[in-house]
């Protein structure tokens, strides 16, 4: 596959949120030749995933602005605006936003997860992020993040 020069801003058909965060798919692994993907993402604080362990890619985070404390295989890192934070694959790492929210740039590489995030979020428009439910999530959305994640290499 030959690739071409691309440039890319969040737009309507990029956007889509979750509850609690707003996902733009800048870069695709179909736009990169399964490369790498890029999405910037807006993260309320408490909108963040338990620990999990990826077993088919890396991430990368650099920090726009927010505080984010990342735990990568039992180790604790604060980071700030202008932080990058590398999470290699097979290591168990969470993270939690301790600002209000965060303004992140996610990598993930090689590219295929972002498509569970597509799957699995609703499109979006504006900036205003989608707030977070009171309360845990119904037992079917866990039991479905979970078992769609594994399929992707993800374990929870």
């Amino acid at each position: 596959m030959k690739l071409k020069a691309l440039q890319a801003q969040p737009s309507p058909e990029n956007t889509r949120a979750v509850p609690g965060a707003i996902f733009n798919f800048l870069l695709t692994g179909e736009q990169t030749g399964g490369e790498f993907s890029l999405m910037e993402i807006n993260v309320l604080q408490g909108g963040e995933p338990p620990a999990h362990t990826h077993q088919n890619e890396s991430e990368t985070y650099y920090v726009l602005d927010g505080m984010v404390e990342y735990e990568v295989d039992g180790i604790k890192f604060k980071a700030g605006k202008g932080d990058t934070m590398f999470l290699p694959l097979m290591l168990r790492h969470s993270f939690k936003i301790l600002s209000e929210q965060a303004h992140l740039l996610m990598i993930l590489s090689p590219a295929g997860l972002e498509k569970w995030f597509w799957e699995n979020s609703q499109p979006h428009q504006g900036n205003r992020i989608p707030p977070i439910p009171f309360g845990p999530p119904p037992e079917e959305v866990l039991t479905h993040f979970v078992k769609s994640l594994e399929e992707y290499g993800v374990n929870m």
